[in-house]
């Protein structure tokens, strides 16, 4: 497939002029291409303009493709620091909850507690985000 540069400037204003067309120009380039026939000389015009924006679409999706890798890529670091934070946090809990008479009753009950359960929700995180990512 040819790759051919599509430069469309809108009539009024000739001083902005882009690359790529405006959306209201995308819309007639999207209803040509639907009622385009299917042997096109390859050279023709249209079938430039066929061949540009079919392009623009395989650019698309290899960009929407990309972006998701990097959300997915996003979402593992963030998880990877939480686990960090949880692990921390759950140290530091024990901390508390052995810490004596310098640190209140209820303070060290709840410390207790946390230190108890946290471990076992970081392990749950872990077996969770090891099936889904």
């Amino acid at each position: 497939m040819r790759r051919t540069r599509l430069n469309v400037v809108p009539p009024s204003s000739k001083d902005a002029q882009t690359e790529m067309p405006t959306p209201a120009i995308e819309g007639i380039v999207n209803e040509a291409i639907n009622v385009v026939p299917v042997n096109l000389h390859p050279h023709s015009p249209l079938q430039n303009l066929v061949d540009a924006t079919t392009s623009a679409r395989e650019s698309r999706t290899h960009r929407v493709r990309r972006l998701q890798e990097e959300a997915k890529s996003l979402a593992r670091e963030q998880i990877a620091e939480l686990e960090v934070l949880l692990d921390a946090t759950a140290k530091m809990a024990n901390e508390i909850a052995e810490g004596g008479e310098a640190y209140p009753v209820g303070a060290r009950e709840l410390s207790r507690r946390l230190a108890d359960e946290l471990p076992r929700t970081l392990q749950t995180l872990r077996i969770v985000t090891k099936k889904s990512l």
